[in-house]
């Protein structure tokens, strides 16, 4: 009888042991890091999905599906130019929810227009421009309505991108480990003709001539001029 309750103790002991390890085994969510791999596809390709080329089908079909997106996050808006209804956008967190802000899609004429991602991960300026070149121009600007910093997108026309890295007023230097908060997923054009395409559909508030203006010319890392 006691050998009994002494190898029933033992088992319990021995899957109390198996669950509490087991907590920690569950599988870590999906990150996304196409960008820097290039699988499933390159930009402006993300994750199967293209401007200009993808369908709002298509879109919805990903957002069913995905592993990347968190349904409970899933929030679609309505997308306006000029007082009237043009299309629609839909914002997400993924999975991870590491991203800084809210990933989102937008949809006009039943066609996808850009994307928008967060990375989860730490994507360095390095990495970046490891993997696809220096950019051809980047742009500098004073963000922020409480505590002000520096938004400085890097041009990638022809990959069909931009790539956004946040900056301290007071230390603006870009570094090789420089952390790229936010990722624009447009398509591939040249300079001025990726400008006017992205102010087409709203996504860059302003002229095409004034955004090729206040475009820089890519220098290297090092400290930025205060606009």
């Amino acid at each position: 009888m006691r050998r009994r309750e002494w190898l029933v103790g033992v088992a319990l002991t021995l899957l109390l042991w198996i669950l509490a390890t087991c907590v920690g085994c569950r599988e870590s969510p999906p990150v996304d890091t196409s960008l820097l791999t290039g699988e499933p596809c390159e930009p402006p390709c993300w994750q199967g999905l293209t401007p200009g080329v993808s369908t709002h089908e298509e879109v919805n079909e990903f957002v069913r599906t995905s592993g990347f997106v968190n349904p409970q996050t899933l929030y679609p808006g309505r997308l306006s130019r000029g007082g009237q209804r043009v299309g629609v956008s839909l914002q997400w967190r993924s999975i991870a929810g590491r991203g800084r802000g809210h990933n989102s899609f937008t949809i006009e004429d039943g066609v996808l227009k850009y994307i928008i991602i967060y990375p989860d991960y730490d994507l360095t300026l390095e990495s970046l421009i490891d993997r696809h070149g220096a950019p051809g121009k980047f742009l500098v600007i004073i963000a922020g309505s409480g505590l002000p910093y520096l938004s400085v997108t890097l041009f990638y026309p022809t990959h069909g991108f931009t790539a956004t890295v946040e900056l301290p007023i007071d230390d603006a230097q870009l570094l090789p480990e420089s952390i790229v908060s936010r990722v624009w997923y447009f398509q591939a054009a040249p300079l001025d003709r990726f400008i006017e395409l992205g102010c087409e559909v709203g996504f860059l508030g302003s002229t095409p001539e004034k955004w090729l203006e206040s475009l820089r010319d890519w220098k290297g890392y090092g400290t930025i001029e205060v606009p």
